[in-house]
C-alpha cells in the first residue's frame, strides 16, 4: 500500500515511484529520448524511499539525520511537481478522446510542433532534476560520518511510572470510578476468572486509576497476591514475565536468569492455581500481546480479577470478551473536577486564586478538555512562574509554542508520540492531516475522507472504493481513542469526530516538523515551503498577500472568512475546501480553471452561484461539491473525465453529455426526469440520489419519461449501483401509485406531501429499503403504519406526527419493523403514539422531538410503552418549552427518567429543552389562561411547512403580543 501513497513518513515519493512506473510505458513514448534518464530517477528514488521509510519509525533521531530526511522529502515533492506538470502537458496535447479517422490525423499534425516542444522541455526539466539528486547525495556523503541513527538513549523513566506512585491526596474525580470498579471486582457471583478494560486516550488518567483500585483493594486484603506490569509498544515478554512472577512470589531477583518464557508461564500458573489473585497489565498495544499473556494466567474459581489498560478499544473488547467481564470507558475530568485539579496544584484551592488571574485560567481549563495529563502539565508550569497577569497571558497565547516548553510539557508529548508511533504508515498521514482544522470543529466523516483521497493518502487495490477504505481509516482512529466521536448511529458508525486541543497541540506541532501542514500565527509569516494551510479569518492580511502559495497542495478556509490570497498560481493545488464560508462570492473562485491538479473542489454552503465556464480544464478533478444556491453548472462539466463524486442541488441546471462522465461514482442529488436520457450512460455509478417531481410535466411526456427512467434504473441496477435514494415530492400526478419497480439498490426514500396511502402500499415491497422519512404528512392511517411495518429490512425511520388529528392514536404493534433499530417521531400531545408489548424488537435508538403534552396528575400520564422496547439503547427527548410552566416541563423530564428506569435494558438518556426561554410564567398563565398556546397553534396563520419548533415559536410571539402588545402588533404577530 505504501508504493502509491502520499505520506507524512515519506512526502510524495510513494505516489511519484508510480508515476515515473507509468511514464516508463506505452502510453508515453513521446518522452522516449529520455526513458534512461527516468529509469535512473525510478531507481534512485526507490533507495530513498526505502531510507525515508527506515527512519520513520525512529522517534529521536540525530541532527545529521533530520537534515538528510527532510532534504530526501522536500525533493519528493519537488520532484512530483514537475512530473505532474508533464503528464498535464502530454494529456493536454494528445487527441480528443471523440476525434475519429481523417479528424484525428488532422488534430495530431495540428499538435506535432507544440509535441516537439514539449519533448525538449521534458528532457531538460529531467536531467535538471537528476542533477539535483546527485546534488543531494553528493552533499551527504561528503559530510557522512556514521550511519543514520536515533539519538543517545537518555537516562529517562517511563513518565507513566509517576502515576503509580502519586499521592492520593493529589487526585481528582477519581473517587467515582474507583469505587464502581472496585464494586464490580468484589462481586462475588460465579467466582469464575474475570476481566476488567480500561479504555482512553493517552493523558486520561487509566493508570493513576488502576493503580487506586489496586491500593483500594490491597487494603481490603481481598487477594492473595498480585501484580502490576506496564507494557511498552514493543514488548519484552521475558522480562514482563519474570515481573509478574516477581511479585506474585514476592521475590525480588529470585527469577533474574530465568529466560524460558514457558517455564515462566509454567511458575505462573503453578502458582496462581489455588489463589485469588489480581493482575494489572497497564498499557496494552495489541491483541497479539495479551493473547500471549493470559496463557500465563489460570482460570481458576478463587474470584481472581484481571485489570487492562489500554489506548484501543477493539483492544479492550479482545481482552475483556465474554458477558461477565468489563469494558469500561474513561470520561475527561468534569468542569467543576479541572477547576479543582489545577486551582490545587497552583494555590491550594481555587478560592486563593487572584482576580487578575481568573480570565486566563479559564481560557487555559477550556484548552485542557477535563484531560488531566494537559491540566497537571500546564498548572505546574504556571505554578514556577510569577502571578502577574502578563506571565499567565505569555503561558496562554504560548501553549502550543516552545516557549512553553518544560520537562512536563515533554511528559505529555512523550505519552501521546506513544499512539502516533504505533500507528501504520498511512494512517500518521491522515492524523496529521487534521491539524488543518481549528479548535474545537466538528468535523465531517465523509468530508474528510474525500480530503484524504484527493491528497493522495488513500490507495485502495484495482476497483477498490477509496471512500469505504478510508472510513475504515476514520473509524480505526476512533478505535485509537486519538479522535472524538461525534454522532454515533445506531450501527456504530461514526459521522462526526473532534480533536481534543492537547492532541491537536501535538498534531500541529509534529505535521510542522514533517511539513506536512502550515498553522499561521499572528503577524508570524511562515518558514519554509507551504504545502498545506488553513485559513481561519484572523489572518494579518500583509502576511496573507505575501503567502507563497506555489507549491500549496492543499487549501481550507473556515468561518467567517471574506477574503483569499489569489489562486492563480497555486498551480500544485489539489485540494480547495471552501466549505460553509458563507461570505465568499463569485470573484474568490476566479482563474481555478487554471489550477490544472485540482483534485477536490467543495464550495458547499458559500454565496458563489457560478463555477467559471471554463471547470472543463480540470481534467483531474475528482471531487465536485456546490452551493445550493448554483443554479446552473457549466456545459464545459461534461469533460470532466476523471469525476468520480458530483454533489449538487436538487434545482440545479446540469448541462448536455452528463452521460459523457463515465468514472462517475457518486451523484446527488439530480431532478430525475429533466436528466433521465444520461442516467443510463452512467453504468459506474455506486451511489445515486434522484428527486422526483411531476410538476409541469403532462401527458405522454410524462409518461414516456417514467418508461425512460425505469429503463435506466434497471440498467444501472444491473450494472453495479449499490445505493439509489429517492426524494419523492408527492402532486396530484402521482396518485395513482408508485411506477418504480421493487429494485434491490433502493436504499432510502424520502418522501414530501400530504398523501401517504398510496406509496405505503409500494415500500414493502422494497427487498433493501434501509431508510424511510416523511415530511409533513396531512394524514397518517393505522394501517399505513401498519404496512411500512412491513418493510423487510428497514432501519431507520422518521415520522412526523405534530400536524395530524387523530381520533386515537396511531399503536406499533408486535408483529411489524423486526428489523428497525432507528425511529425518530416529531409529535406534541399525548396520546400519539403507543408501543404494544414485544414491538420494535432490535430497537436501538428512539429520538421524541418537539414534545410538548402535560400529564394530566403524575407521571403515570406520560407511559407510551417505552418499558416494551427491548434492545433499547439510547432514548433522547427534546421538550419544547413553549406554553409550558417551568413545573410542567420538570414533570414531563421526571416522567421520562422513570420511563428509562423502568425499561429492563436501561437504555442512556439525553433530554434537551427546545426554547426554554419561552417557559410561561404564573402571571402570564393567570391573565391568559393555559389553553391559549394550545388555541394558537391549531390557527391558520402558522405556515404550513413549519417544524414543530417554527410552529411553537409562532404561537409564543403571538401569545406574547396578545397579553402586552397594541392591536398593530397582534396583527404584525400574526
Amino acid at each position: 500500500m505504501t508504493g502509491a501513497l502520499v505520506s507524512a513518513s515519506t512526502g510524495a515519493m510513494g505516489s511519484l515511484l508510480g508515476k515515473l512506473g507509468a511514464m516508463l510505458t506505452d502510453e508515453y513514448k513521446m518522452l522516449k529520448n529520455v526513458r534512461g534518464d527516468i529509469r535512473f530517477l525510478k531507481d534512485e528514488l526507490e533507495v530513498m524511499n526505502a531510507f525515508l521509510m527506515k527512519m520513520s519509525d525512529v522517534e529521536e533521531p540525530d541532527e545529521p539525520t533530520k537534515l538528510r530526511v527532510t532534504a530526501v522529502r522536500e525533493m519528493s515533492y519537488k520532484i512530483e511537481d514537475n512530473i505532474d506538470k508533464f503528464m498535464v502537458l502530454v494529456d493536454r496535447e494528445s487527441c480528443s478522446p471523440e476525434a475519429h479517422g481523417i479528424r484525428k490525423l488532422i488534430d495530431k499534425c495540428n499538435s506535432l510542433l507544440p509535441d516537439v516542444k514539449t519533448r525538449h522541455k521534458i528532457a531538460k526539466e529531467v536531467k535538471d532534476i537528476k542533477n539535483q539528486l546527485k546534488e543531494v547525495s553528493d552533499r551527504f556523503l561528503r559530510y557522512k560520518t556514521d550511519e543514520p541513527s536515533s539519538m543517545p538513549a537518555k537516562d529517562k523513566v517511563d513518565p507513566r511510572l509517576r502515576a503509580v506512585w502519586r499521592d492520593a491526596t493529589e487526585l481528582v474525580g477519581i473517587d467515582g470510578p474507583r469505587d464502581e470498579l472496585v464494586k464490580w471486582l468484589n462481586e462475588k457471583e460465579g467466582e469464575s476468572l474475570r476481566s476488567v478494560s480500561i479504555v482512553g486516550y493517552g493523558g486520561l488518567g487509566k493508570t493513576t486509576l488502576a493503580t487506586q483500585i489496586r491500593a483500594n483493594l490491597g487494603a481490603g486484603a481481598t487477594f492473595e497476591c498480585g501484580a502490576f506490569v506496564s507494557i511498552s509498544r514493543k514488548p519484552d515478554m521475558k522480562a514482563i514475565l519474570r515481573s509478574i512472577l516477581s511479585q506474585i512470589t514476592k521475590q525480588d531477583n529470585a527469577y533474574s536468569g530465568l529466560d524460558d518464557i514457558q517455564l515462566l508461564m509454567d511458575k505462573i500458573r503453578e502458582f496462581l492455581q489455588d489463589r485469588r489473585y489480581f493482575i494489572i497489565i497497564d498499557d496494552i498495544w495489541e491483541p497479539g500481546t495479551w493473547e500471549t499473556l493470559k496463557c500465563a494466567f489460570v482460570k481458576n474459581t478463587c474470584g481472581s480479577r484481571i485489570m487492562i489498560t489500554t489506548r484501543i478499544v477493539d483492544v479492550a473488547k479482545f481482552c475483556s470478551p465474554s458477558n461477565k467481564d468489563l469494558v469500561y470507558e474513561m470520561k475527561p475530568l468534569s468542569e467543576a473536577d479541572s477547576k479543582k485539579l489545577f486551582f490545587k496544584r497552583i494555590f491550594g484551592c481555587e478560592e486563593s486564586c487572584p482576580d487578575k488571574l481568573k480570565e486566563a485560567s479559564k481560557d487555559i481549563l477550556k484548552k485542557c478538555h477535563g484531560l488531566p495529563l494537559a491540566i497537571n502539565a500546564i498548572s505546574s508550569l504556571l505554578a514556577t512562574t510569577t502571578e502577574t497577569k502578563e506571565e499567565w497571558d505569555r503561558v496562554r497565547h504560548s501553549i502550543r509554542s516552545s516557549k512553553a516548553k518544560s520537562d512536563i510539557i515533554e511528559t505529555m508529548n512523550y505519552i501521546l508520540s506513544l499512539s502516533y508511533f504505533d500507528l501504520p504508515h498511512h494512517l500518521r498521514s491522515c492524523i496529521l492531516y487534521l491539524a488543518l482544522f481549528p479548535e474545537d470543529e466538528l468535523i465531517e466523516r465523509k468530508r474528510l475522507v474525500r480530503r484524504w483521497i484527493s491528497e493522495g493518502f488513500i490507495h485502495g487495490e484495482s476497483e477498490q472504493d477509496l471512500m469505504k477504505l478510508g472510513e475504515e481509516y476514520f473509524h480505526e482512529l476512533v478505535n485509537r481513542s486519538l479522535i472524538q466521536p461525534e454522532g454515533i448511529g445506531y450501527d456504530g458508525k461514526v459521522e462526526y469526530c473532534r480533536v481534543h486541543d492537547t492532541i491537536l497541540d501535538f498534531l500541529i506541532a509534529k505535521s510542522s516538523q514533517e511539513n506536512l501542514c502550515t498553522v499561521l500565527k499572528k503577524q508570524c509569516k511562515p518558514d519554509g515551503i507551504v504545502r498545506r494551510i488553513s485559513l481561519m479569518g484572523t489572518e494579518d492580511e500583509e502576511i496573507l498577500e505575501q503567502l507563497d502559495l506555489s507549491h500549496a497542495r492543499s487549501i481550507g478556509a473556515f468561518g467567517d472568512i471574506k477574503r483569499l490570497p489569489p489562486l492563480g498560481k497555486s498551480k500544485s493545488l489539489r485540494v480547495l475546501d471552501l466549505q460553509c464560508c458563507y461570505e465568499l462570492q463569485n470573484h474568490h473562485i476566479k482563474d481555478i480553471e487554471r489550477l490544472y491538479q485540482l483534485r477536490h473542489l467543495d464550495i458547499y454552503g458559500t454565496g458563489i452561484t457560478e463555477l467559471p465556464k471554463q471547470i472543463g480544464e480540470l481534467q483531474y478533478l475528482e471531487t465536485l461539491i456546490t452551493s445550493y444556491d448554483l443554479c446552473e453548472l457549466p456545459e464545459s462539466t461534461s469533460r470532466l473525465r476523471r469525476l468520480a463524486r458530483l454533489f449538487v442541488g436538487s434545482g440545479c441546471k446540469l448541462p448536455d453529455g452528463l452521460g459523457n462522465l463515465i468514472n462517475l461514482q457518486e451523484l446527488q442529488c439530480i431532478d430525475a426526469l429533466k436528466h433521465v436520457e444520461e442516467l443510463g450512460k452512467l453504468t459506474n455509478l455506486r451511489k445515486l440520489e434522484i428527486s422526483w417531481r411531476t410538476d409541469g410535466i403532462e401527458g405522454n411526456k410524462l409518461v414516456q419519461s417514467k418508461e425512460k427512467l425505469v429503463s435506466a434504473l434497471c440498467k444501472l441496477d444491473k450494472c453495479g449501483l449499490c445505493s439509489l435514494s429517492i426524494d419523492y415530492y408527492l402532486g396530484k400526478k402521482d396518485e395513482e401509485g408508485p411506477f418504480l419497480p421493487a429494485l434491490g439498490c433502493i436504499h432510502e426514500v424520502s418522501v414530501y406531501g400530504q398523501d401517504i396511502f398510496w406509496i405505503s402500499r409500494w415500500l414493502p415491497s422494497l427487498p433493501n429499503l434501509q431508510k424511510l422519512y416523511f415530511d409533513d404528512p396531512k394524514k397518517i392511517e393505522q394501517q399505513d403504519i401498519e404496512m411500512i411495518g412491513l418493510i423487510p429490512n428497514l432501519l431507520e425511520l422518521s415520522l412526523p406526527l405534530y400536524r395530524i388529528d387523530y381520533t386515537q392514536g396511531l399503536i406499533i404493534r408486535c408483529k411489524g419493523f423486526q428489523q428497525l433499530q432507528s425511529f425518530v417521531v416529531y409529535f406534541s400531545r399525548m396520546g400519539d403514539l403507543m408501543f404494544e408489548p414485544g414491538a420494535m424488537p432490535r430497537l436501538k435508538k428512539l429520538t421524541l422531538l418537539s414534545f410538548t403534552g402535560k400529564p394530566k396528575s403524575d407521571a403515570g400520564d406520560f407511559d407510551f410503552g417505552i418499558q416494551y422496547l427491548s434492545s433499547l439503547a439510547h432514548l433522547s427527548v427534546e421538550l419544547s418549552c413553549v406554553g409550558s410552566r417551568a413545573a410542567e416541563v420538570k414533570a414531563a423530564e421526571d416522567a421520562f427518567k422513570s420511563m428509562a428506569e423502568a425499561n429492563p435494558n436501561r437504555p442512556t438518556l439525553m433530554m434537551t429543552r427546545d426554547f426554554p426561554q419561552e417557559v410561561l410564567q404564573d402571571e402570564q398563565i393567570d391573565m391568559a389562561g393555559s389553553g391559549t398556546i394550545n388555541k394558537i397553534i391549531s390557527t391558520t396563520f402558522v405556515p404550513v411547512s413549519s417544524r414543530a419548533e417554527d410552529v411553537h415559536t409562532y404561537a409564543s410571539l403571538f401569545f406574547r403580543h396578545s397579553i402586552s402588545g397594541t392591536t398593530q402588533e397582534k396583527e404584525e404577530a400574526a
